[in-house]
């Protein structure tokens, strides 16, 4: 099967040995030096820090990734761009990076957007990628294969039916797309919030991810975190989104820094939406 084919259908493609080791190397301690400039030490003294000051590191490390020489020579990886550009058929734009060293924590199935479609050209496209080798007590990263077209367009359409409101601004998609972005973060956090309750534990795949790995997946996928057995276990991972620059509905404030070019302005071209009419209407029909 082609890559692309395997994406389409499973939602993700694993990558092997994207990144040379000694600029992750490199990357690593630019990260470690700025966590411990704001006191986070470890999973504990991570998660024990106050909410400002966890804010405050959050835009921190956003900006290492934006402003670094070292990090971005790591997101302008030859395979990265390569594959996003056959993926989006345009020129991929980074909309934000973060590395993180620990995740304790039991990352509950979820998605990472709504209302996108499963179908080439992609409008997104996240990267999970293994800053060391991830191991598996360390609470692996895991996918449900399919669920961007099993599960995702589903749980819009129940959305919608539930939501007087929001399937009001859906409706007018056809004549306003720009209001994409109102729809979809409001949205969200209902459509994901029924993902969990949806996923049988068989049914994720856990990767056993090696130093430099790259996992590419559409957002619309079912994934999260295995909990961690060993505490004194890191997990050392970078996390991207990336948008093609012809997206619509991709606005964020200030663009983040494109390592390939300055992203162009977006159009507001209705792109890459689920049309969960159907669904409404044979969910409509069965009552």
């Amino acid at each position: 099967m082609d890559w692309r084919e395997e994406y389409s259908d499973l939602g993700f493609i694993v990558v092997e040995n994207v990144f040379s080791h000694a600029l992750i190397d490199a990357h690593l301690v630019e990260a470690t030096a700025l966590l411990r400039e704001y006191g986070a030490f470890d999973a504990a003294t991570m998660a024990a820090l106050p909410i400002a000051a966890d804010d405050a590191l959050m835009v921190a490390m956003l900006n290492l990734h934006q402003r670094s020489e070292i990090a971005r020579r790591l997101l302008a990886s030859p395979i990265i761009r390569s594959i996003l550009r056959q993926l989006f058929e345009a020129e991929p734009v980074l909309a934000f990076a973060r590395s993180a060293l620990w995740q304790p924590e039991d990352m509950l199935a979820h998605v990472d957007t709504a209302f996108r479609s499963p179908d080439p050209p992609y409008s997104i496209c996240r990267t999970w990628c293994a800053l060391e080798d991830i191991h598996p007590d360390s609470g692996r990263f895991y996918l449900v294969p399919g669920t961007h077209r099993s599960l995702a367009p589903r749980l819009c359409g129940e959305v919608l039916n539930e939501r007087a409101d929001l399937l009001a601004l859906f409706e007018q998609l056809a004549d306003a797309p720009e209001s994409w972005r109102r729809l979809h973060n409001l949205a969200w956090p209902f459509v994901s919030a029924k993902v969990a309750e949806r996923i049988e534990p068989d049914e994720r795949i856990a990767l056993d991810l090696k130093k430099g790995d790259v996992v590419f997946f559409n957002p619309a996928v079912a994934h999260g975190a295995l909990a961690c057995a060993d505490a004194s276990l890191t997990r050392k991972m970078m996390i991207c989104e990336w948008a093609a620059q012809r997206a619509s509905g991709f606005e964020r404030g200030e663009p983040f820094a494109s390592p390939f070019a300055h992203p162009r302005p977006i159009s507001t071209q209705q792109d890459n939406l689920i049309d969960i009419r159907p669904i409404l209407a044979a969910r409509a029909a069965s009552r």
